[in-house]
């Protein structure tokens, strides 16, 4: 976890780095966790290097395979995040992708109709660490003239917390941070100066 406060002049680097390690990407997860199976097609699982394999699972779309990877298949060999409970939806995601991507298929064509938008809204930025991140968003609220505003990073997640000028300063807030590469996700603890004045 990265820690930064914005401020109108400089983005200043506080706190704590996360002693976890970073998060693995979508092809390390699939070798470590997910190629005994599916590279030789053990126990009926489908094959990375066969598209066949593929076809009728494809028509669950993109957001029906994430799923079945999370949840496991009643019936099948295939565990819940394939036996490894640590992972995170994320890394399971990104192992995916890895998948449909090698077999040389587009996502758009797993997600079909309705479940098409989802797995594009459901689909995780490009994984950026959490110093980065931090300033980035510190940056954006710095351009946007907003100061005073605290800024956590963890794994894409954005917390924003302090004090502002007033609503339309926490507007501008959010909308600088979500438009920063990378983030997935953002909690919003801005609080308006606004609510404290009296006549």
């Amino acid at each position: 976890m990265i820690i930064l406060w914005a401020s109108r002049f400089v983005s200043l680097l506080l706190l704590s780095f996360s002693s976890g390690a970073p998060a693995a990407s979508g092809a390390e997860t699939y070798k470590a966790k997910c190629a005994l199976c599916h590279d030789a097609g053990a126990t009926g699982a489908p094959r990375i290097d066969r598209p066949a394999d593929w076809t009728k699972r494809a028509d669950k779309g993109y957001a029906g395979l994430l799923r079945s990877a999370m949840q496991g298949v009643p019936g099948t060999a295939m565990l819940p995040k394939a036996g490894f409970p640590e992972l995170s939806e994320s890394e399971v995601s990104e192992a995916l992708r890895y998948m449909v991507l090698g077999l040389g298929l587009q996502l758009g064509e797993l997600a079909k109709g309705p479940a098409k938008a989802q797995a594009q809204a459901r689909r995780p930025a490009a994984r950026v660490d959490d110093i980065t991140l931090a300033m980035s968003v510190a940056d954006a609220l710095v351009n946007a003239k907003i100061g005073g505003v605290q800024v956590v990073a963890r794994e894409g997640r954005i917390t924003l917390k302090g004090m502002v000028d007033d609503a339309a300063a926490v507007a501008r807030a959010l909308k600088a941070a979500q438009g920063v590469a990378g983030v997935r996700e953002i909690e919003n603890r801005l609080v308006s100066a606004e609510i404290f004045e009296h006549d």
